[in-house]
């Protein structure tokens, strides 16, 4: 289910995975693996989820472009987890925007 989680994640949470969308390429598959890995060791019965975080400067435009980027960057993510064989109904995906980002990025939070 997609939608803003401002509400849903408490200030100041720290994600179990940052992955910064500021290159054509992100080789993020394994960094993301490894922590999703150890997540599961901690928590077996864990759920997931994937926030894309539009940067929220310039303007009405770019707000609009960044957001769509970082939607379509955490379905990467959420196909590399589900790729991994973590089930789908185990990750939640979500987006914010926020002026405390330069570059795009996904948030991986482990619940």
């Amino acid at each position: 289910a997609a939608g803003n989680v401002g509400a849903q994640i408490a200030a100041g949470e720290q994600a179990l995975v940052v992955i910064r969308f500021d290159r054509p390429t992100v080789a993020f598959q394994q960094p993301l693996y490894n922590a999703v890995a150890a997540a599961l060791e901690r928590k077996p019965t864990a759920t997931f989820d994937v926030v894309a975080v539009a940067s929220a400067t310039g303007n009405a435009a770019n707000l609009a472009l960044n957001v769509t980027r970082a939607r379509n960057n955490a379905e990467d993510v959420l196909r590399a987890l589900t790729d991994m064989g973590l089930p789908a109904d185990r990750v939640r995906l979500s987006s914010t925007s926020t002026a405390d980002v330069t570059t795009n990025e996904v948030r991986i939070y482990a619940r």
